[in-house]
């Protein structure tokens, strides 16, 4: 059985009750021109029927990416190229856009049953998403229905490293990459019906993949390669009846585990690096992954800047100093004191009570020996998961995602971890 290339109509996320009014238009300063690096959804929404194509994954992944947790607006923009490239293919780029717009504001259908009872449920996406071919631009706004499990999440959520999930090529990559993260901070095992699954990837009732052997050939080891890739290693322990897959038990984890405690103050981390720094500060004092969050979202502090502050807070004393400036931030802004740059604020008053500018030692370096052949492995997959970040920041990455300097340097920073990591191969 070949792989179809389209799945069909989106269909079935279980968590709507109904369809909010269409939007005539979006105010132009409502519209966020940034991406951040992280985005959010609810785990809900994780875990639902949603079937897209490459096209309209992309378009789905980037307009995630301009959503800001702390603000209102559900608004987004994102140009053509960042999509699917122009280039000379003439009209062709603006008709796989429109159809993808087509399918993505088209009602997603959830049907259930309670009682032997059935009930329909229907709601869009998108209040509105519009393509303008004279400003290369797709504009839009999600369903304010939807605002719960996209902004000021509070519950179980999902986080996702933007530039991680726009290096995977395949849309079911995307979607997997998510439910797999949906269950990676969990402390147990649970297992995935194979069933479930499939609703989840193609939308209900679809037939697409129905044969294990042709769901783990064209859908799941493919992902599994892109996961392995950027520097996740995906294991995965089926439970059989009989000769039949009933279900999935994914275990992911970085490939990158060991390099974490060496990165230095001001080096960034890569994105694998800090979903295991997160696992760090949780096992120091399981408030400090939240409180990490809260610097880099609420109070705009760079990624470096935020670890500064979190890896000098020692004990609960420290702890508490740190929310109570925070917090004394929070009500300066709220009156309305001058303050022209927040993230900079924030840390000369965090300054009073760490020292945030402290560098961070490195690990001092063990005698060279030879290293075991599992070594070699874990450093080439490392080399090669660097190299594909290098290509995307190069080459892939949205014109949006960061600032030219910012780009510079990670460019810079990646080149110089690929020499490390050759050396290292090397010896």
């Amino acid at each position: 059985m070949e792989p179809e290339e389209r799945p069909t109509r989106p269909e079935g996320i279980r968590i709507f009750s109904g369809i909010n009014g269409q939007s005539s238009g979006l105010p132009m300063d409502a519209m966020q021109t940034r991406l951040h690096e992280v985005a959010f959804l609810s785990n809900t929404f994780v875990r639902s029927p949603l079937a897209l194509n490459n096209v309209e994954a992309r378009i789905f992944a980037l307009a995630l990416g301009c959503l800001h947790q702390k603000q209102d607006t559900l608004a987004f923009r994102i140009h053509f190229n960042d999509i699917t490239r122009g280039g000379s293919t003439g009209g062709k780029q603006y008709a796989e856009l429109a159809a993808a717009q087509t399918r993505l504001t088209q009602p997603i259908i959830n049907t259930s049953l309670k009682n032997g009872k059935k009930r329909r449920d229907a709601i869009s996406l998108f209040n509105i998403l519009s393509l303008d071919e004279g400003t290369n631009l797709i504009t839009g706004e999600f369903n304010s229905r939807l605002k719960e499990h996209l902004l000021d999440l509070t519950g179980k959520f999902t986080t996702v490293e933007l530039e991680s999930l726009l290096t995977l090529k395949n849309a079911h990559s995307q979607r997997l990459f998510w439910i797999m993260r949906s269950y990676h901070n969990q402390t147990w095992e649970e297992p995935l019906p194979f069933e479930t699954l499939r609703e989840w990837l193609f939308g209900e009732n679809s037939e697409q993949y129905a044969d294990w052997t042709d769901f783990n050939r064209y859908v799941l080891k493919p992902a599994i390669e892109e996961f392995r890739a950027i520097g996740w290693q995906v294991d995965v322990t089926m439970q059989k009846r009989g000769r039949r897959v009933e279900a999935l038990v994914f275990k992911m984890t970085s490939t990158r585990e060991t390099l974490v405690p060496v990165a230095k103050a001001k080096k960034a981390l890569t994105l694998t690096e800090i979903e295991e720094f997160r696992k760090m500060l949780e096992a120091t004092y399981r408030e400090l992954p939240a409180l990490y969050d809260r610097l880099r979202l609420d109070f705009e502090l760079k990624e470096y800047q935020a670890r500064e502050v979190v890896q000098n807070i020692k004990d609960l004393t420290a702890y508490r100093s740190v929310t109570k400036v925070l917090h004394d931030v929070r009500i300066a802004l709220a009156n309305r004191k001058p303050i022209k740059s927040l993230p900079a604020y924030t840390l000369s008053q965090l300054k009073a009570v760490l020292p945030v500018y402290q560098t961070l030692g490195a690990t001092p370096a063990a005698p060279a020996t030879k290293k075991a052949p599992a070594v070699q492995e874990a450093l080439r997959a490392q080399l090669h998961e660097v190299q594909e970040r290098l290509k995307f920041v190069q080459k892939e990455a949205p014109t949006n995602l960061f600032s030219e300097q910012e780009k510079a340097a990670r460019i810079a920073a990646i080149k110089a971890e690929i020499v490390e990591l050759t050396e290292k191969l090397a010896q």
